[in-house]
């Protein structure tokens, strides 16, 4: 066979190859401040997983543009939960886009009262942040009130919006956290995970960190090959579960 032949052959492999590799979605980060917003874009419908902090609109017209999308192409906003770097644009991206929102049912109310308290502090720092903000700080703990669409509780089917895609509860960060998990791929996965450590990636506020750890199990069990929190750059499977052994092991050794 000659050289030409075996090269032709190649490519032709490698097309066949081509579709079993290729997702079905395209995944856009967009910074918002301290906080991350995500665009999951499959068949021209985007699923933005937060709205990120207050007065960022313009981060995701610009990503929308850079991306050839207009706020229209957003049909469904997921909330990871409902603290105000999370939902600062919401609103403002509701009525540009008309997008439905989605939110569990155990922060519904804050959503529509357009405010939720500090998380409790996990470390000697995060304890005297979450001190100051709920006694002297209340203002920063709110934003403008949005009445959800889909009000979620332990799983919700989102296959029509991705292929392959649910939301979890995975609670312990807030009460009413969620992520979205699309099959053992990707998981968006809100405050449950800061990447803002390079040694660990356990969240500096927890309200319940017996949950939070349960929470961590679930994920792990989705066997995602990368999970992008709401802080912080995307976290490899194998750093989340080196995580999750090593404040198991401290918590039994405390005991």
């Amino acid at each position: 066979m000659t050289s030409s032949e075996d090269n032709r052959q190649d490519r032709e492999s490698l097309k066949s190859k081509r579709p079993e590799c290729e997702k079905s979605y395209n995944i856009i980060s967009i910074p918002m401040g301290h906080s991350n917003s995500y665009l999951i874009v499959s068949a021209g419908r985007g699923v933005l997983v937060d709205a990120g902090c207050p007065g960022k609109i313009k981060n995701i017209q610009t990503a929308l543009e850079q991306n050839n999308l207009v706020f229209l192409n957003i049909v469904l906003i997921i909330l990871t939960h409902t603290h105000y770097d999370h939902t600062g644009c919401l609103a403002e991206i509701k009525k540009r886009s008309g997008a439905k929102v989605l939110v569990h049912a155990s922060e519904k109310r804050c959503l529509e009262k357009g405010i939720t308290p500090f998380p409790k502090g996990t470390m000697w720092f995060s304890k005297i942040i979450s001190e100051i903000g709920n006694s002297l700080m209340v203002s920063k703990s709110k934003y403008q009130p949005v009445n959800p669409d889909i009000v979620v509780g332990n799983e919700y089917d989102l296959g029509n919006y991705i292929p392959g895609a649910k939301v979890i509860s995975t609670p312990g960060h807030t009460a009413g956290s969620i992520s979205l998990v699309i099959e053992n791929d990707a998981a968006f996965v809100g405050d449950t995970l800061f990447n803002v450590m390079p040694w660990s990636v356990f969240p500096p506020f927890a309200n319940d960190i017996r949950e939070l750890l349960e929470s961590w199990e679930r994920l792990i069990a989705s066997s995602c090959r990368t999970y992008f929190p709401g802080h912080g750059r995307p976290i490899p499977f194998h750093k989340l579960k080196n995580s999750y052994e090593k404040k198991t092991k401290k918590s039994k050794e405390d005991l």
